[in-house]
Order: C-alpha cells, then sequence, then structure tokens
C-alpha cells in the first residue's frame, strides 16, 4: 500500500485481477476490507485470460539443442531401360532352360557380331526368326549369351544390364521397356539386313 500526503492508492495484483484504488484514506480502506471479506467467502477475483496460454499443446516440441529429423528424399534413378534404376540394379538374369537353342550356334557364326550390342541384337532376332519369341526377355538373351559361352564363343558382359542401357540409347538396335520386355527396333532390324545382305561393313 503507498501512501501519498493528498491521497491512499492501494494496488492489488493477483493472477492480473488488478484493483487499483486511489483517494481518500478512509475510502480506500473501505475498499481493501469489502475485498477482504470477497476472500473470506472463498470468492477469488475474476482474472483474465492469456490467449497465448490456450494452445499450448499445439506448439511444436522444443528439442533441446537439436533440430527435428527430416525425412530423407528418395530420387529415382535414371537411364535404366524400365524407368526404375533400383529394379534393374537389382536385376539377375536367370537361365531359361524352355528354350531350345539348338542351330544358335550356327546362326552366330555366319552373323559374326562384333560387340555387345550386335550380340544383344542377334540373339533378340534368332529368338524371332527361329523360335517366334517376340518381345523377348533380358533371361531369354542371358540364357543365348551362357550357352554359347560354354562353347567359347562369347561371355556374358560383365555388366549386363548396363549392355541394354547401351544398346538402348548408343546404338538403338533394341527398345528395352523392361527387362522382361525388348523389342528390335527398325534400326536393329536395318543393320541385321545390312549385314546378312553383305551391303555395308559395320564399324
Amino acid at each position: 500500500m503507498e501512501k501519498s500526503t493528498m491521497n491512499t492508492k492501494l494496488v492489488i495484483n493477483m493472477s492480473e485481477g488488478t484493483v487499483q484504488v486511489e483517494g481518500a484514506e478512509e475510502f480506500v480502506r473501505f475498499v481493501y476490507q469489502d475485498f477482504k471479506d470477497h476472500l473470506s467467502k472463498g470468492i477469488a477475483p475474476r482474472t483474465k485470460r492469456v490467449p497465448a496460454l490456450e494452445h499450448m499443446n499445439d506448439a511444436p516440441p522444443i528439442l533441446s539443442g537439436k533440430s527435428i529429423p527430416q525425412r530423407k528424399r528418395v530420387s529415382r534413378k535414371a537411364g535404366s531401360p524400365d524407368g526404375s534404376g533400383a529394379r534393374t540394379a537389382a536385376y539377375k538374369p536367370k537361365f531359361n532352360t524352355a528354350l531350345d537353342l539348338n542351330g544358335l550356334e550356327k546362326f552366330y557364326d555366319s552373323w559374326k557380331p562384333e560387340n555387345n550390342f550386335e550380340k544383344i541384337l542377334i540373339f533378340a532376332v534368332f529368338l524371332r526368326e527361329s523360335l517366334g519369341i517376340a518381345p523377348c526377355t533380358a533371361d531369354d538373351i542371358y540364357t543365348c549369351f551362357a550357352t554359347l559361352g560354354r562353347k567359347g564363343k562369347t561371355k556374358v558382359p560383365e555388366a549386363f544390364t548396363q549392355a541394354f542401357r547401351d544398346a538402348q540409347s548408343r546404338t538403338h538396335f533394341i527398345d528395352c521397356k523392361s527387362m522382361s520386355e525388348i523389342h528390335i527396333t527398325i534400326p536393329g532390324d536395318n543393320r541385321y539386313n545390312e549385314k546378312k545382305s553383305g551391303t555395308k561393313e559395320l564399324p
């Protein structure tokens, strides 16, 4: 309680339920006594709400000196024949025991492919022309590689799936929609016919 020479001033702050009275001492004492009577009856002064405290549960958690971990962004690998680098990278070729490759060696020798692009093409042509398989799969072509590999004619490419990507993007001999759907393109047929007729030497 603060007193002055002229007036008496009473300031009460209970949870922001501020009561300010200033005037004659008797008047201030009256207000103070009335206030005490209310307290004795268990009637608490009306307090103001603090809006900032109403939604504390909505506030983000505070980590002691640590930032909230963010999810890692997973990017799709590009450049794979089937549009899924992860699936192509995990692809493991399987030998297709249902293929009758009798005549493949003679067909291969007559064409004399010089690189993996041409080998993939000649195997796809053999599967189409001799077995009626079109489109073929990477497993079918792997089976051709493995069959002639046992005879010392060729080797399975170490980067097997990359060989199909290169045959598609660099020579355009094939259209590899997926490792289970491989088509011969017009450029691929043209290259085969050129070599077969002997009208143009391959580089």
